[in-house]
């Protein structure tokens, strides 16, 4: 099955694996292999599968690419993301840092080396910070969500004009800034093409909005993702955006 490459994801952050999500100001559109809830109602779908897969998608290639975090025209954070069966790493210099992300036997371990230090868990106390001073916290660029049990399906809607199904996923340990996630994934493909973080009080203070898709060699690869931090009631104030982008294929 075809597929192209999260991260928060955010992708990291929230670098999302969708195949053929929204592909807003991207000049080609990637080859779709439908998901096995494609042709579902949403009452013959469960949660947990959905999330399975789009778990998988990130399994499926080994690898490396050129990234770049940017805040408006003068803040830019180059990284390098790397791609393999059983992790997700992400690659920073200046100090040199790795975050690293196992998932093997569909468990989830997060770790991170510092000025070449060892890597070693990170502390859950870190996981709502916020990364080189992006809008990214290590909850978005692990995609930590993904792996909470008792995900809701909630209903079907179209997004950017692709049908998606929305999915609640509650934080089960309280670790973190969110309480709860809501994740819209495309039925089609299977990718995720919106998240929105919500705290204690049920507002949103993240929202990630995948924005383009591009070939990178033979890999379709989500290359344009927006990571905004927001307020107010219904989230709609924005109080600071970043930019993840998939420059180039990497050594």
């Amino acid at each position: 099955m075809l597929r192209s490459v999260h991260a928060l994801a955010l992708c990291l952050i929230f670098l999302a694996p969708a195949r053929a999500s929204a592909q807003e100001n991207s000049e080609e559109v990637p080859p779709v292999a439908e998901s096995s809830f494609a042709a579902k109602s949403i009452n013959d779908m469960n949660a947990d599968e959905v999330l399975q897969l789009v778990r998988y998608s990130y399994t499926v290639y080994n690898r490396n690419f050129k990234g770049e975090l940017s805040m408006g025209i003068t803040k830019k954070v180059e990284f390098q993301l790397s791609l393999k069966p059983d992790s997700i790493s992400y690659l920073f210099n200046d100090p040199p840092q790795i975050i690293f992300l196992e998932t093997k036997n569909r468990s989830f371990t997060l770790l991170e080396g510092i000025g070449g230090a060892a890597m070693k868990p990170v502390d859950r106390a870190k996981f709502d910070e916020k990364i080189r001073g992006t809008d990214v916290t290590y909850d978005d660029l692990s995609m930590r969500f993904l792996y909470w049990p008792n995900a809701r399906i909630m209903r079907e809607e179209k997004m950017k004009g692709r049908q998606c199904i929305l999915i609640s996923i509650p934080n089960p340990d309280g670790a973190g800034a969110y309480s709860s996630v809501d994740v819209w994934i495309d039925k089609l493909s299977g990718g995720m093409v919106k998240m929105i973080g919500l705290d204690q009080s049920n507002r949103p203070i993240r929202r990630f909005e995948v924005l383009s898709g591009k070939k990178f060699d033979d890999v379709w690869m989500v290359n344009n993702i927006r990571i905004e931090t927001v307020t107010g009631p219904a989230g709609t104030t924005i109080v600071s955006s970043t930019r993840l982008q998939i420059k180039a294929s990497a050594p």
